[in-house]
């Protein structure tokens, strides 16, 4: 008797332990820079809040719980980043350095043999349920294939969404005017998907993948209205801006000199809009009682197209402002309107919710993230375990400047990966990278350039010759198709002048030419270039 007794009691309290396993809800914003909410990241510092916009469900996420002065996106571009979230991992490492990565594609790596976010919780045993809605990753194809239960992919391709421009991308299908972005519909889906867990009591993972803020900007009327309106006051000007966009088919009948006040109002509108999708989500959470043991992480894939001052740069750009990012963290035990200011990165996010979901399954031992649960409980005072080689931001793109940035304590090192010129810089007393001191401090340098370059040997990264070579490799292969089609097409028009298939084909063929031949210029003009901005 005494022995089913303590069976009995072990398995009721593995129940209890298993009930109380946390929630994970990650909201991953698109192209939000570090000084884009009005919650600014230093609550020392109100005017890192930005003055127009206004995000009041933000606030109210921060203020229950932590924000993070020095929080970093793998990448200042969209896919490496979501990679690298995925798996632990710098994009160095993970094998996806940037969009479009020719040597990734040459390599045909594999990223299904990496342990993901969602396949990490499932180890954990404990009965996780994870869905992934919102703008996806090219590279990494359908989230299913990730250890994800539920998804809300809904075209052809896996990423088909795109950039939430079209509801049906492939057909240009427009989207409705009262879900721009998808903003609401995404809303409604992770609403329901609440509702489910709710229900059948299992623990979550949930990650809502925005569309905004990226380019084409969209806004809902009434909220463009309002914004309008402040704007007009602000600029001091005695006529209302007109609701009229350059997509519009009276777009001609905007004054020219109104029509960067409308891009403004329409990108506060959407920041509010995407504010107001985030906070119905949130409210639900609470009114379904599973906040209490929810950790919300929200932040934003790399820096934004728009200013972010006082960071230099922005997306697509390896300084602070490129990949520096606004980021909040609530959930069980995270102290109310906390600031955090050490550094840490979304590489960090799996090795964190291993740590806070109870895990007894061991993790990978080639990743480079860190438990943040020390910072989560103690704020400043706890102690994270040692990195590896601090923070590597490895970027050997073709398409724009392509710079290396490595921070390690409060220095900054950046390297041209044409010219192998460094900079050096304190981010932790110049954010705004404004003083090199790469002459003055050459001891330090010299001993990040030694750390860095070890790492990037150590996990194998792309070189920038490999990136420039391949690259061209394979638009001189476009070249050539193009001109052999061209043959063919100028062939077939002299059997068949009138053949209209023909024309069109031929056409297509001289663009597609003309436009990788560009393109071959353009990269063997980024190859020579020195230039930093």
């Amino acid at each position: 008797m005494k022995l089913t007794i303590s069976l009995l009691f072990g398995f009721a309290t593995s129940l209890v332990h298993a009930a109380k396993a946390p929630n994970f809800i990650i909201i991953y914003a698109d192209d939000l820079g570090y000084t884009q909410t009005s919650v600014p990241m230093m609550k020392d510092r109100p005017e890192l809040g930005h003055s127009l916009h206004q995000t009041p469900h933000l606030e109210r996420l921060a203020a229950r719980g932590m924000r993070f002065s020095n929080a970093y996106c793998p990448s200042p571009v969209c896919t490496s980043s979501r990679a690298s979230i995925q798996f632990g991992m710098t994009t160095a490492r993970v094998g996806c350095i940037s969009i479009h990565d020719v040597v990734m594609n040459k390599r045909k790596v594999d990223f299904e043999k990496n342990l993901s976010l969602a396949e990490m919780l499932k180890e954990a045993d404990k009965g996780y349920h994870s869905a992934f809605f919102g703008k996806g990753c090219t590279p990494l194809g359908w989230f299913k294939d990730h250890g994800y239960d539920e998804t809300d992919f809904i075209h052809k391709h896996p990423n088909g969404n795109a950039h939430g421009d079209w509801w049906e991308p492939a057909e240009k299908t427009l989207i409705p005017l009262d879900d721009p972005k998808r903003l609401f519909s995404l809303a409604r889906n992770s609403i329901g998907y609440l509702e489910r867990r709710a229900s059948d009591k299992k623990p979550f993972f949930l990650t809502i993948s925005h569309y905004a803020l990226h380019v084409r900007n969209m806004s809902l009327k009434s909220t463009r209205r309002k914004y309008l309106d402040i704007v007009a006051e602000r600029a001091g000007l005695e006529e209302e801006i007109p609701d009229i966009s350059k997509f519009d088919d009276n777009a001609d009948e905007m004054p020219v000199k109104l029509r960067s006040h409308w891009e403004r109002a329409n990108y506060a509108a959407m920041m509010e809009d995407m504010d107001t999708s985030i906070g119905m989500v949130l409210d639900k959470l609470n009114e379904l009682g599973l906040q209490e043991n929810t950790y919300v992480i929200f932040s934003s894939d790399n820096g934004g197209g728009a200013s972010n001052k006082p960071l230099q740069g922005g997306k697509a750009r390896m300084w602070e402002g490129g990949i520096r990012v606004p980021m909040i963290v609530a959930g069980p035990n995270v102290e109310a309107n906390s600031q955090c200011d050490i550094p840490v990165a979304q590489w960090d996010y799996l090795s964190t919710m291993h740590d806070l979901s109870g895990s007894s399954a061991p993790l990978p031992e080639n990743l480079d993230g860190v438990s943040l649960r020390p910072v989560l409980e103690k704020g400043n005072k706890g102690k994270l375990a040692k990195r590896d080689t601090g923070f590597v931001f490895h970027f050997p793109a073709f398409y724009t400047i392509p710079i290396t940035s490595y921070r390690d304590g409060d220095f900054k090192l950046m390297r041209h990966l044409n010219t192998g010129e460094t900079k050096l810089f304190n981010v932790a007393k110049d954010m705004g990278e404004t003083n090199d001191l790469s002459k003055s401090m050459p001891e330090i340098k010299a001993s990040m350039v030694r750390k860095l370059d070890a790492y990037l040997k150590k996990v194998g990264a792309w070189t920038m010759e490999e990136v420039y070579e391949t690259r061209l490799e394979e638009l001189e292969k476009w070249i050539a198709k193009h001109h052999e089609d061209i043959a063919e097409f100028n062939r077939q028009l002299k059997d068949n002048p009138k053949d209209k298939k023909s024309q069109s084909g031929l056409r297509k063929a001289k663009d597609d030419l003309v436009r990788h031949q560009r393109t071959f210029r353009q990269v063997t003009e980024n190859k020579t270039s020195d230039r930093w901005f």
